[in-house]
């Protein structure tokens, strides 16, 4: 559907119209916010691509809830509208006789608040149905007689989308694409009551336009789809929130966003998204120290202040959810998970550190021996007295490694030598 025909002018005030008739029903020119139903005029200057000066179009929500018309790339009327590039006009109410359909859709409304006055009392989670226009990720939908292995009533989260159909998980833990079912679309009550308020200076909101989806300029292009923000100003303007990236490729980021790009973010969403953020920070191969929870499961195995590697930064553990797996531990398979505040990432200096002693322990460990374990017989090399023959071995004295050295019997402290060949591995003897 693109500009509508038949749009017929009633009215109007100094050139200007106020009012006109389309599809038997009459509309006024309106100047509050923009919402889905209007008729929306394109005034000349505007930026919709594919959209005409001087035409109408019906305007519908967006599955992101901005309302949109029907152009090319869906062009934003809210921001053109605030750009003062759009004119909106508003039905005139129907009056005292509504037809069948309005006082049908009246009842479905009022069962559907009935229910959820019920749930609240119950304590349950509320959940208001939505338009299938209006979906986006991390609504839900819910199934009427479903196959076998969804469950009917149940709520799915939606996890994306595919040409415009919702994709859940299924009840197999499956990739599932709903074009072809018959489903009902709900959002949770706490999601819908968050976003009506207009976002203020410290809020978190999700991304749910970038510039990937919409053409109308919604937000700096290092913000993509599903990224967390910070909100950290709002200058009322066209594009007002300046936002921190909190999740995403470049987190700490500042970008700025129009209103219509960001939805506030539940606390649910806000903490899985802090969460996410945290552990992002823990790259496979970091080198860590484990600062608490050694030796309870999940870390079953592990000594706290020890070192470990990281192996994923995003493992999703069976009963505690997303975890950052750690390796090294003395435990079947090596493995255990911890969340960030229970590891410390080492710096490249203390990591080097590490490596340089593993090396030695290792080189050491291939003889038989700790570190600094000499022997009698053992050829050792100094930087001041060259190659000698260990002879003897002081344990209790500040210098117990003995040898001639300058035709001298003299001791050397086990710092000042390095073993050149082992006693064991000598073919002189």
């Amino acid at each position: 559907m693109a500009k509508l025909e038949g749009v017929k002018t009633l009215d109007m005030v100094n050139g200007e119209i106020t009012k006109v008739a389309y599809d038997g029903a009459e509309y006024v020119k309106t100047d509050t916010a923009v919402q889905e139903g209007d008729l929306f005029l394109l005034t000349e200057g505007h930026s919709i691509i594919s959209g005409e000066s001087g035409e109408f179009y019906l305007t519908e929500k967006y599955r992101n809830g901005a309302i949109v018309i029907p152009t090319r790339y869906f062009g934003n009327a809210t921001a053109t509208q605030s750009d003062g590039d759009g004119i909106a006009f508003r039905k005139v109410s129907a009056g005292t006789n509504p037809s069948l359909e309005d006082r049908v859709s009246s009842a479905e409304g009022e069962i559907e608040a009935l229910k959820s006055d019920v749930a609240a009392l119950k304590g349950e989670t509320e959940y208001e149905r939505i338009t299938k226009s209006e979906a986006r990720a991390g609504d839900y939908v819910k199934f009427d007689d479903p196959p076998s292995y969804l469950t009917d009533k149940e709520y799915y989260e939606i996890k994306e989308f595919d040409d415009r159909d919702p994709v859940i998980i299924d009840d197999d833990g499956d990739e599932y694409d709903t074009y072809s079912d018959k489903f009902e679309v709900y959002r949770k009550v706490s999601a819908v009551n968050a976003e009506a308020e207009r976002l203020k200076v410290g809020d978190y909101a999700k991304v749910v336009e970038d510039q990937m989806t919409c053409d109308d300029d919604p937000i700096t292009e290092e913000a993509r789809v599903g990224d967390y923000v910070e909100v950290l100003t709002d200058d009322k303007s066209s594009i007002p929130f300046e936002v921190r990236l909190i999740t995403g490729q470049n987190v700490g980021d500042t970008v700025w966003a129009r209103e219509f790009a960001l939805v506030r973010a539940t606390d649910e969403e806000v903490a899985e998204a802090k969460d996410a953020a945290a552990r992002a920070k823990f790259k496979e191969g970091a080198k860590v120290r484990l600062l608490s929870g050694g030796g309870k499961f999940p870390l079953i195995g592990f000594e706290n202040g020890e070192i470990y590697e990281v192996a994923d930064n995003n493992f999703d553990h069976t009963k505690r959810g997303k975890r950052i797996r750690i390796e090294g531990g003395d435990c079947f398979r090596g493995s255990g998970c911890a969340t960030p505040d229970q590891l410390e990432i080492l710096s490249e200096e203390e990591a080097a550190e590490i490596e340089r002693q593993q090396a030695e322990e290792a080189k050491w460990a291939k003889i038989g021996r700790k570190v600094g374990e000499y022997k009698k017989g053992d050829i050792v090399n100094t930087e001041y007295y060259g190659v000698f023959e260990v002879t003897e071995i002081d344990k209790g004295s500040e210098h117990p490694i003995r040898g001639k050295m300058n035709g001298y019997e003299s001791g050397m402290m086990i710092k000042g030598v390095t073993l050149v060949t082992p006693v064991e591995a000598r073919f002189d003897r």
